[in-house]
């Protein structure tokens, strides 16, 4: 509060000092009237807002919040007391993007009798984490319920495995000359073992004290169940972990019931591909681990070709059951890690961590050949579909997700406009003036595209 006997160069001063504070500080606060519109804005609060605001709009807060948090106008108007919280870490689930805190915590107080302060913070890593603790209790309340389900030994500082317990032999029938100095994934069942994903499952356990993967594991006879293994790293003197200890636990029966749901919640109803939500959430997923483990991931654009003519001559039935052979025909040449997703209509994506640009250039041409050779039976008659296929791959540098999609979507493009039933490789490279020259999978330059009118 300003004294009553503050003159103007000190009330100047502190103005200015407000001011800073707003403009400097860690968390979003918004300054608006009873009805919301906005007068004083910093910039973290717009940073937070951004991925809400309506064509850009931030004028008013009510309006903004209204698409994750209808409720407050609500709130303030029932608000009676002058001066005082209306409510206090709300939490506001925000659609995530890019870049972009998927929950923030919402904070309103009435400063006076006008007048509305709102503080915004990103609780993203804390609501991570609170998730991730309540994963771990339940994981241990199944270890407790289901004793005969476990198995735990541990590993040396080379990753592989040092020590032998009956509960091992128990769950998997290994004996200890089986196990003791392999490496752990000799737990994983056959195809399960991609390339990079112990050392990511052991590196994510030191970054943060413990790591649980799931995956598809196999017995010493090779019956196949689904496992969780837990990994959690053992320290001496000193920050290079001594050690590691492992749980690995049998839930194949939580498997069938969360796979029903999860079927449910990710798949496209026709296809039996991811839907898109799913696709771009293992994207990001994927996306995050290649940049940090400095690992290749690929992407590949596939489109059915003259998919109208096969609605509009053999009908809907007809260019469903094409597109459901596609997919088919897609998870039979995949390998168990990568992803197929239906983004709409009959365009479709294909994630392939831990895989390069040749790698994925050779995969999309085997599945178009197999595709074309394919026939599809529909109504009593056979027919023959072809697609076209886009691909890109992460290089060196500093390219984003959306990057990613542009390529393959452009590689896509010029499949079509070379005859389709083809696939083509994009490969950006930045020059120095930040220009961007695409370049064929031979390294040839071509020149841009055409605009979508001359491609028709």
């Amino acid at each position: 509060m300003n004294g009553p006997d503050l003159g103007p160069d000190e009330l100047a001063a502190e103005h200015e000092a407000l001011l800073s504070f707003m403009y400097l500080s860690p968390v979003g606060i918004v300054r608006s009237d009873l009805a919301g519109n906005v007068d004083m804005m910093n910039p973290m609060a717009a940073q937070l807002l951004m991925p809400l605001a309506q064509g850009g709009e931030l004028a008013n807060i009510f309006e903004t919040l209204a698409p994750v948090a209808p409720e407050l106008r609500r709130l303030v108007a029932e608000f009676t007391r002058e001066r005082g919280p209306v409510c206090e870490n709300r939490r506001l689930y925000v659609n995530p993007a890019r870049h972009h805190p998927a929950v923030l915590s919402c904070s309103i107080i009435r400063i006076g009798a006008g007048f509305l302060m709102t503080v915004l913070t990103d609780i993203s890593r804390q609501v991570a984490a609170e998730r991730q603790v309540r994963q771990t209790e339940s994981w241990l309340a199944g270890i407790y319920t289901s004793v005969h389900d476990f198995a735990f030994f541990t590993l040396d500082a080379q990753e592989r495995v040092e020590t032998w317990h009956p509960s091992i032999e128990r769950l998997t029938g290994f004996q200890a000359d089986d196990i003791v100095g392999r490496p752990l994934d000799i737990f994983y069942a056959p195809g399960e073992a991609c390339p990079g994903r112990l050392a990511e499952h052991v590196a994510l356990a030191r970054d943060d004290g413990w790591h649980i993967e799931e995956c598809w594991c196999a017995t010493r006879s090779g019956e196949r169940f689904w496992g969780q293994i837990l990994v959690s790293v053992l320290h001496e003197d000193g920050d290079a972990p001594s050690g590691y200890s492992v749980v690995i636990r049998d839930a194949s029966q939580r498997k069938v019931t969360s796979d029903n749901l999860e079927r449910l919640l990710t798949t496209d109803h026709l296809t039996g591909a991811s839907n898109r939500a799913h696709f771009f959430q293992v994207a990001e997923a994927e996306f995050t681990r290649a940049r940090r483990h400095r690992r290749p991931l690929s992407l590949v654009m596939l489109d059915a070709d003259h998919f109208k003519r096969i609605n509009d001559t053999a009908g809907h039935t007809a260019g469903d059951e094409v597109l459901q052979q596609i997919v088919r025909e897609a998870k039979r040449t995949l390998r168990a890690a990568d992803l197929i997703g239906r983004l709409g209509g009959e365009e479709f994506a294909l994630l392939l961590p831990a895989t390069t640009r040749q790698e994925a250039a050779a995969i999309a041409e085997r599945l178009r050949a197999a595709i074309e050779q394919l026939p599809i039976e529909t109504g009593g008659q056979v027919l023959h579909a072809t697609v076209s296929l886009g691909v890109a791959a992460l290089d060196e540098s500093e390219a984003e997700l959306d990057d990613l999609l542009a390529a393959a979507d452009r590689a896509l493009y010029e499949a079509k406009r070379a005859g389709r039933n083809c696939v083509r490789v994009e490969d950006v490279v930045k020059s120095e003036q930040g220009a961007t020259e695409s370049t064929k999978g031979d390294g040839e330059a071509r020149p841009p595209s055409p605009s979508a009118g001359e491609a028709q």
